[in-house]
């Protein structure tokens, strides 16, 4: 079984995990159930991306419009290119499935602003800062020194009132980790 497919199950099933604990109601159950043709679409990307640094993040499929969304991610990122290669491999998959019927195929990157869905996506962003929000609704901002297993650590400053800011490191499982997005700078 290629590496990302392993990651996907591993981080669908700590997902399952935390949807059961917080209930059916949490905004992060961005994994719908998988019908039989998101499964078979699915088959089909595994036998697109056989690399391991490539991986996918979401497959999103309406029912409404057609619109088959592929958001796809590497471990140093992917490319434009990448993504037109899965797009054309895939859409001649595709147009082999008349179940799917008229459909709009979208290939990309999640993009800078999305949230970090896949524990996997956290080691390219080293040295960068994240704001989260943790499952007791608080929010953290750090920036992520280090990514071991699936515990996180960040540096953050500390402020005691009357007192000069500090810098502290801080543990963060993954599993406390509702959403998690990129603070972009452009300093």
């Amino acid at each position: 079984m290629p590496a990302w497919i392993s990651c996907f199950l591993s981080d669908f099933i700590l997902h399952l995990q935390r949807k059961r604990e917080r209930g059916p109601s949490s905004p992060l159950f961005y994994y719908a159930p998988m019908n039989p043709l998101q499964n078979r679409i699915l088959q089909h990307l595994e036998a697109i991306l056989t690399d391991d640094h490539h991986f996918l993040v979401e497959l999103r499929l309406s029912p409404n419009n057609g619109l088959l969304t592929v958001l796809l991610d590497g471990d140093e990122g992917v490319s434009i290119d990448y993504c037109a290669q899965v797009s054309r491999s895939l859409g001649e998959k595709l147009d082999e499935m008349e179940e799917l019927g008229k459909y709009v195929l979208e290939v990309s990157s999640p993009g800078a602003d999305a949230p970090l869905r896949l524990l996997r996506q956290y080691p390219k962003h080293i040295g960068r800062k994240l704001k989260l929000k943790l499952s007791d609704e608080t929010v953290f901002e750090g920036t992520l020194t280090a990514v071991k297993g699936d515990k996180l650590s960040f540096l953050y400053a500390y402020k005691e009132k009357g007192k000069k800011a500090e810098t502290r490191e801080k543990g963060i499982s993954f599993a406390e980790i509702k959403e998690a997005k990129v603070i972009i700078s452009f300093k």
